[in-house]
């Protein structure tokens, strides 16, 4: 199925800046949804804290269901009741979610750092729990898709399935300055 819309999606280990890089597309007109806003969303509403392991919890209990495909889904929904032609999703981690992207002919990136780095990107951040590198490595393994079922995390299929990988162990500017580059060869 084709689509008239633009779209792009970015995986990636978590701390692996796909926040930012959805933050760089949207200085290029795309509109950003992140997977993760729909996780967090419920766990408001249930009155319960966000944690990654809640999130992760959540999107497995999800998937297993409503389907794989659940969250993106629900992006694509977003952008159409939005009116958007040009959409960023941030966070598939579920093979399904590639497949189902690719119907729509997505454009889809994957951010690759290395592990060092992501911790130290993430251990000072008050976003969401304070992390050891313990709990890190521990919910960085189940995201990566270690242990987990079909229905789970995997983001390290998503990432070996994308399109295009973008190194990012290193400045602002340079991911900033690939990801233009990418996008201007691709629209």
């Amino acid at each position: 199925m084709k689509s008239q819309k633009k779209i792009i999606g970015i995986s990636g280990a978590f701390g692996s800046g796909k926040s930012t890089a959805a933050e760089i597309l949207q200085t290029l007109g795309y509109h950003k949804i992140s997977l993760s806003f729909f996780l967090e969303e419920e766990l408001l509403a249930l009155g319960e804290s966000i944690t990654r392991k809640k999130l992760q919890d959540l999107g497995n209990t999800w998937r297993q269901q409503f389907g794989r495909t659940i969250l993106v889904e629900k992006a694509l929904a977003q952008a159409e009741k939005n009116g958007w032609d040009k959409i960023v999703i941030e966070g598939f981690r579920n093979s399904e979610e590639v497949l189902y992207l690719r119907k729509y002919d997505a454009l889809l990136l994957s951010l690759v750092v290395n592990r060092d780095t992501r911790y130290a990107r993430l251990k000072d951040l008050k976003r969401r729990e304070k992390l050891t590198e313990k709990l890190f490595e521990e919910l960085d393994n189940r995201d990566l898709g270690i242990g987990e079922k079909e229905f789970g995390l995997q983001v390290a299929i998503c990432i070996a399935m994308s399109d295009i990988f973008i190194e990012n162990n290193g400045s602002f500017q340079s991911l900033e300055t690939r990801v233009k580059d990418i996008i201007k060869k691709h629209e």
